[in-house]
């Protein structure tokens, strides 16, 4: 969660550096710009360490035509919003990753 005196970017690199050891970080051109490009969607922070931590990135980067290591933030997001119920998508992946007692919404 956002404290009042941390700016959004900031979340996305705290977020990043918790997430980068995820199996598809290294795939991505910046790690830190996919957190930010998930919580630019109104996802909360684990909802978004949730997407990190899934099968989501590697599905995601094995759509895009760009090189290992330079995967864009945009095909991350892409795929993440490509259903119309995508919303409902990610609350269940983070219910599956953290369970029920970890408070907040996406």
């Amino acid at each position: 969660m956002m404290t009042p005196t941390q700016t959004r970017r900031q979340l996305a690199a705290t977020i990043a550096a918790r997430c980068e050891d995820a199996y598809s970080a290294d795939r991505y051109a910046s790690w830190t710009g996919c957190a930010d490009g998930l919580l630019k969607l109104g996802l909360d922070d684990l909802a978004v360490e949730a997407v990190l931590r899934s099968k989501w990135t590697r599905w995601a980067a094995d759509l895009s035509s760009a090189q290992y290591g330079k995967v864009p933030v945009n095909a991350l997001i892409r795929f993440v919003t490509n259903e119309a119920h995508w919303p409902q998508q990610v609350a269940d992946l983070r219910l599956e990753t953290f369970g029920r007692e970890e408070g907040g919404t996406i």
